[in-house]
């Protein structure tokens, strides 16, 4: 409620206790907070994420150490195989070479953190830049930066990241953070276009507003009013791109280094990215028939990080939705 005032005797009597309206943000955040699977999808994030951050804290084991006569061992709760008996040390099992798979999930989920924000931090200072530019500018520079966009994004995004990750792979660049680097690079390039145009169609849209001429009129630097007056009016759709855009990055590494083009893998026991849950996912993949363990578990934490960032998606989708009055 905002601020009421009553006459009283011919005096206005103003109420000082009445609430003040809330912002357009908290009342965004209350819709969020409203929404179940979007809280449920942030609480799964924030653990993620700290156990990416605590992983060598949390992880019984080192993620690369490789255990005589303990390959293959079966989770806690697989019994009915008298050769192959549990060992309590490794509650999830072990690899065909005797190391932890719950260590390896633990150093693999901040992996796949790292993928999906590292080449999202890229993707947003290019396309955040260049859809400001070309929605404010118009003319011949919109017409130049829409057509580059349109020929990046006529590549197959797959087929593109595969050619270029092949062809560096060799080299200092493509061995960098065991490949990572790479990985980054190439993610980002074909991922920027997506928020080009999404920034400059809300750019579009909010250059012709009042408070904008009034901006222009006042002799306001046009850095300022593209960063200080229409960035800020545009977090909204951006920040609902970021949500449902980084499990797709997280997948994409998943399937680069499953397909053999992606992280390599380390086995030096200092190095704080052993592994990622695609490898994990391989080495699965080629042991299915002796430890079927070592492919699920990695699909169930991939598939409940990306369950998890889209349903936080969809719940920063309705709730900053403008026409939503719920």
């Amino acid at each position: 409620m905002a601020t009421t005032a009553q006459t009283i005797g011919g005096a206005e009597k103003i109420d000082l206790n009445a609430q003040k309206p809330r912002s357009l943000w908290a009342d965004a955040m209350r819709r969020l907070a409203r929404n179940r699977a979007a809280m449920a999808g942030i609480v799964v994030v924030v653990l993620y994420v700290l156990i990416a951050i605590f992983a060598p804290l949390v992880a019984p084991k080192n993620p690369v150490e490789q255990t005589s006569n303990n390959s293959l061992r079966p989770p806690f709760w697989v019994t009915d195989n008298p050769r192959r008996m549990p060992n309590p040390e490794n509650i999830l099992g072990t690899d065909n070479n005797g190391r932890d798979i719950l260590s390896r999930l633990i150093f693999g989920t901040r992996v796949s953190l790292i993928v999906g924000v590292v080449p999202q931090i890229i993707i947003l200072a290019i396309g955040i830049s260049l859809g400001l530019v070309s929605g404010y500018a118009g003319g011949w520079l919109d017409n130049l930066l829409m057509r580059i966009t349109e020929i990046v994004a006529s590549f197959p995004d797959l087929l593109f990241i595969i050619t270029l990750t092949v062809a560096f792979r060799e080299t200092l660049f493509g061995k960098a953070f065991n490949g990572l680097l790479l990985i980054f690079t190439a993610l980002a390039i074909v991922g920027w276009t997506g928020m080009a145009r999404l920034v400059r169609g809300q750019v579009l849209s909010l250059k012709e507003k009042e408070f904008i001429e009034a901006a222009r009129a006042l002799g306001i630097p046009t850095w300022k009013i593209l960063f200080q007056h229409i960035l800020p009016n545009t977090l909204a759709p951006i920040i609902v791109s970021v949500s449902f855009s980084i499990p797709g990055l997280i997948l994409a590494e998943a399937v680069l280094t499953f397909l053999g083009v992606g992280m390599r893998p380390s086995v030096d026991p200092a190095n704080p990215l052993p592994t990622s849950l695609g490898q994990m996912l391989t080495e699965g993949f080629s042991n299915l028939s002796s430890g079927p363990w070592m492919l699920l578990f990695p699909v169930l934490m991939i598939s409940s990080l990306v369950l998890a960032f889209t349903f936080l998606g969809d719940g920063l989708r309705d709730a900053l939705d403008p026409k939503d009055n719920g």
